[in-house]
């Protein structure tokens, strides 16, 4: 599936959820994680996980009574159909313009370029 649309801020943080615990997880399930940092009404919740299955991010199912889903969408093609957008739309396709820009803004430290060193001589030739 191509990834063609951004997912909201709330919506992402429920595929976060799904995406990090075994599937197929349970409306509750996803409610009593999500109620770790906050509050969570199940109707909105239910609300949010429709809109999911409507943008074919979801399937859901039944077990027994309960409904349960299971995601469509990977977390690692969703996280690359992001990033990728983000750079084609902030930095001009530009890596160099995305580090030196989270460089001169201190949201990166020496520990995290020495990392970014080490990836791109493991993935280059040196």
């Amino acid at each position: 599936m191509q990834i063609t649309k951004r997912l909201p801020d709330t919506e992402l943080e429920i595929m976060k959820v799904i995406w990090a615990n075994p599937s197929p997880i349970s409306t509750n399930g996803i409610k009593e994680i999500l109620e770790r940092e906050r509050p969570w009404n199940t109707a909105p919740l239910q609300t949010l996980l429709n809109r999911l299955i409507d943008r074919g991010f979801l399937a859901a199912g039944k077990d027994g009574k309960r409904k349960t889903y299971v995601p469509l969408v990977d977390e690692e093609s969703y996280l690359a159909a992001e990033n990728k957008s983000f750079l084609e739309r902030l930095n001009n396709n530009s890596v160099t313009k995305l580090v030196a820009s989270l460089y001169n803004s201190n949201s990166i430290t020496e520990d995290d370029l020495e990392d970014l060193r080490r990836f791109i001589s493991d993935h280059t030739e040196g």
